[in-house]
């Protein structure tokens, strides 16, 4: 069979478009784990947001596909309706999956909701074999209903079948990053590759879905294996990893295991970006060492909050010392560190975000990556929010980014919460651009050989400086708020 698998063009607000691209991993894990009789490639249409239509048709006409699989969050998933619509009026004997995050968590919605005629089949939870398995049904006439986490459509109503058990990860096959259709993934330039040495994670915290998708756990890939995928992102043309663990800190030890074993192999050539979080971070100086000498330059540390009362709502325990203690270690041995923070909580009034925002400012991090809370579909948090009335925007998910106010809280409205995310990173913070100039001056050694002798990344960067901060000069902060809502409005608009 001819399979053409394809990532959403929708990105992060906050996040230049063209100068962030990373690459979809479940694409590349998805092409990996199919038979090698079936024909795949993979699109991230996030390479085509200027013209999303012209790329589809583009992607239908070189693969000429039997099935379609689009992969979403929910944020994308508008966007991969509409593709869906799209293809099905086009080619209607196409074959249409959608997997990912927001299909695992609401199937149910979506089987029974105004898409679900563009959508032949859904994949909930991790879909590598369960999707190989289904192609190789389909082809030989098989019996669907025995593929567990699918759901498909039989006289046109879906048919769930029954929940899928967590993989053994030791059958997950590496990535295949050779039939992407288009190139060019990048992050200020550098050609990035995402990969995983874990999945779960066993924290509680009541705003994420991760333990939607998982279910109370926490496995790990063997590290020969991570290591076989470092070289598979090598000969991609790779020189930035990014680790899209969900919480790669929470065993230590195998962390620590992985840094000794990339010096090793001799993957210290590379360079390494995580997510990572405090209480893991703050736990183990000699962690952190052994980081930095494997090359990891850049670490997502979940701060998330400066004040007790909301770090306990959000069930992520006292973590405000151990935030304070990671960002030192993290600095001490010239990691760069973006601190990640939730405002939007149901009391917070205009000053204890205020607070929060001093307290990260107050750390020095080198980048801050401010959220709105997001009620996701399915996650304690949002019961609790939908029951004090404090949900706004209920079901259009194409602004669940943690970019703009979907809630309001106990004091303020969402309009009074997107000002504030505004005004106080404009009074607290530097601009983006700013602090990735002033990261690549910190890190300069390092950067110009990530970045080719930084010939390629200082017009970037400057072009950037330009755009964020030269532009907005003459205007009022009224002026400029507006600017930045017109933003947010176009951010994720296409011709489809």
């Amino acid at each position: 069979m001819n399979i053409l698998l394809m990532a959403m063009p929708d990105i992060i607000f906050g996040y230049p478009d063209k100068l962030v691209t990373p690459p979809n991993l479940a694409l590349s894990s998805l092409a990996g784990n199919l038979d090698k009789e079936h024909t795949v490639r993979t699109a991230d249409l996030v390479l085509k947001r200027k013209d999303v239509k012209g790329a589809v048709v583009e992607a239908l006409t070189k693969t000429n596909p039997d099935i379609v699989g689009l992969s979403a969050m929910a944020f994308q998933y508008h966007s991969a309706a509409r593709i869906a619509e799209f293809i099905k009026k086009r080619r209607p004997h196409i074959k249409i999956a959608l997997g990912g995050y927001h299909a695992t968590l609401m199937y149910k919605e979506i089987a029974a909701g105004k898409n679900a005629a563009f959508f032949d089949f859904i994949f909930r939870g991790e879909s590598e074999l369960s999707f190989n398995e289904t192609v190789n049904r389909l082809e030989a006439g098989g019996d669907l209903k025995a593929v567990d986490g699918l759901s498909f459509k039989k006289n046109g109503r879906f048919i769930h079948n029954k929940k899928r058990e967590l993989e053994d990860l030791r059958k997950i096959k590496l990535p295949d990053r050779s039939v992407r259709l288009w190139n060019n993934l990048n992050v200020l330039t550098a050609p990035i590759a995402t990969i995983e040495s874990s999945r779960g994670c066993l924290m509680s915290c009541n705003f994420c879905n991760i333990r939607m998708m998982y279910g109370e756990s926490f496995r790990t890939y063997e590290t020969e294996r991570v290591m076989r995928d470092l070289d598979n992102a090598k000969k991609s043309g790779a020189r930035l990893i990014f680790f899209a663990d969900d919480n790669i800190t929470l065993d230590v030890r195998k962390f620590e295991h992985l840094c000794d074993e990339i010096i090793k192999n001799g993957h210290d050539d590379l360079f390494y970006c995580v997510q990572a979080s405090s209480a893991g971070t703050a736990s183990s100086e000699r962690l952190v060492e052994k980081m930095a000498r494997a090359g990891f330059i850049y670490v997502f540390l979940g701060i998330e909050n400066a004040l007790k009362k909301n770090l306990k709502a959000l069930h992520k325990g006292d973590i405000v010392n151990k935030s304070v203690q990671a960002v030192h270690y993290l600095q001490k041995y010239g990691i760069l560190v973006a601190g990640g923070l939730i405002i939007g909580n149901p009391g917070d009034d205009a000053e204890s975000i205020k607070e929060s925002y001093k307290f990260i400012s107050g750390l020095k991090v080198d980048f801050a990556d401010i959220q709105i809370l997001v009620p996701y579909p399915k996650t304690p948090i949002r019961e609790e929010l939908l029951k004090k009335g404090y949900v706004i925007n209920k079901d259009d998910y194409r602004h669940y980014n943690g970019c703009f106010a979907n809630v309001r809280t106990k004091y303020l409205s969402d309009d009074k919460l997107d000002f504030l995310k505004f005004s106080f990173r404009k009074k607290y913070l530097k601009s983006r651009s700013i602090n990735a100039l002033k990261a690549f001056m910190k890190k300069k050694k390092q950067f110009l050989r990530l970045f080719k002798g930084g010939i390629t990344v200082m017009p970037t960067l400057l072009k950037l400086i330009l755009a964020e901060n030269i532009s907005t000069l003459f205007l009022t902060e009224k002026q400029t708020f507006r600017k930045y809502l017109q933003i947010k409005t176009e951010l994720n608009r296409f011709n489809i």
